[in-house]
């Protein structure tokens, strides 16, 4: 069927016990011209193709907590740790510092240090938990949480790098009966969006919504990540959040997303708070604050699901062909040129040793004739020969053609 952001959708079904390599090949007209494309699929029971990787951003950009620093060294706290709900923010659109002070009491401020609006005063926590709404307005954004005590002492400050995505989604989720609703905002008009649903490491389905109907149907238990994005060129700053739909006979739904994100630990480092949910020392009532706390550092990375674009091109089976077959023909036509430019250069250096040696000898007043060796312009047509044998090759490496 037409999608809602670009080309066409559908799903296919696999007959079972298929464990090769297959060929998925699209057919269209353009232009009067049968145009195919085709593309591979790898077809494995228990394959894991779709890793999670970090984004390309600069270093402004990253997430990065400083030390806790404490206002007394008679003092400790067991956590002050800040993290973006959403993953990472979007310069302009707004989003939701979510702070964990674990069982301390007290209130939690927020300094801004570059780049961050936000409101200004002091945030009690809820279940160890404090959520704080900021807008930010540049490249970079830093901030200073503070958390003091219930007389207004201060306790710890820690300083924070904020993760941004420029030019990014911001998105939420939330359930509804049967179905799953998913609010994004965008710069500009709020338009389509394509939907990649993963689940482990296995990209399963994938969906385009509308504005006016952002809804989509009820997944199974598991943890899901779900990864927004405006067009197939935009997995770069595509919005990636996460959904926990419990397991009926399962430990439920706070377990399992902790499951979830000590499974990545070999990347990711163990989190003190999925820590602490396994080993019952963390009770919240408020699950979805503790799954957006989960999930808020690690969907920094992201899925690259690739453009859509082929590994093979055809229009009539001859357009790679022809591009190939001129590539050949460049990289001849260098070599040859330079070979006569070579051979050129070569025999005037040939000539101007014959004739000074010629010159020498007439001279006759006790002069050694050089050897052939000594001259110091020969190797030049070499040295040409070698640049258009370098030109050749990257005539070659599709670099031109």
């Amino acid at each position: 069927m037409e999608s809602l952001v670009q080309g066409r959708e559908g799903r296919l079904s696999i007959p079972a016990g298929v464990d090769e390599v297959l060929t998925l090949v699209a057919h269209a007209e353009i232009d009067g011209r049968d145009v195919s494309v085709e593309r591979a699929l790898y077809v494995q029971e228990g394959i894991e193709s779709r890793l999670p990787r970090g984004r390309e951003v600069n270093a402004f950009q990253v997430y990065e907590l400083g030390p806790i620093r404490l206002a007394s060294s008679r003092r400790s706290i067991a956590a002050l740790d800040p993290r973006v709900e959403e993953g990472a923010c979007v310069p302009d659109l707004r989003c939701w510092l979510l702070v964990w002070v674990a069982d301390e009491e007290g209130r939690v401020r927020v300094r801004p240090l570059a780049g961050v609006r936000l409101e200004q005063g002091t945030f009690a926590s809820t279940d160890g938990f404090v959520r704080i709404p900021l807008l930010v307005g540049g490249t970079e954004a830093r901030v200073e949480v503070e958390l003091f005590s219930e007389d207004g002492d201060l306790i710890a400050a820690r300083e924070a790098r904020l993760p941004l995505v420029p030019g990014g989604i911001v998105v939420r989720i939330s359930e509804e009966k049967e179905r799953i609703r998913l609010d994004w905002e965008q710069l500009g008009a709020r338009g389509p969006v394509l939907v990649d649903a993963f689940q482990g490491h296995r990209w399963v389905r994938a969906f385009s919504l509308a504005p006016e109907h952002p809804y989509l149907p009820a997944f199974g238990p598991g943890v899901w990540r779900l990864q927004v994005r405006s067009d197939l060129f935009s997995d770069n700053t595509a919005a990636v959040q996460y959904l926990v739909i419990a397991d009926p006979g399962g430990p439920g739904r706070a377990r399992q997303a902790a499951d979830a994100v000590l499974a990545e630990a070999d990347r990711e480092g163990l989190d003190p708070i999925a820590v602490a949910v396994i080993e019952g020392t963390l009770q919240v009532e408020d699950e979805q604050t503790l799954e957006r706390a989960l999930f808020a550092v690690p969907s920094f990375d992201v899925v690259s699901t690739g453009a859509g674009a082929s590994a093979r091109v055809g229009a009539h089976g001859t357009l790679e062909s022809e591009q190939e077959l001129r590539r050949w023909q460049a990289a001849a036509v260098i070599l040859l040129i330079g070979l006569m430019v070579s051979m050129v250069l070569l025999r005037v250096e040939v000539l101007a040793q014959a004739r000074a040696r010629q010159l020498l000898d007439e001279l006759g007043d006790g002069f050694t004739s050089p050897s052939r060796g000594s001259s110091s312009g020969r190797g030049l047509w070499a040295f040409v020969l070698l640049v258009f044998v370098l030109m050749a090759l990257l005539a070659l490496s599709k670099r031109w053609f």
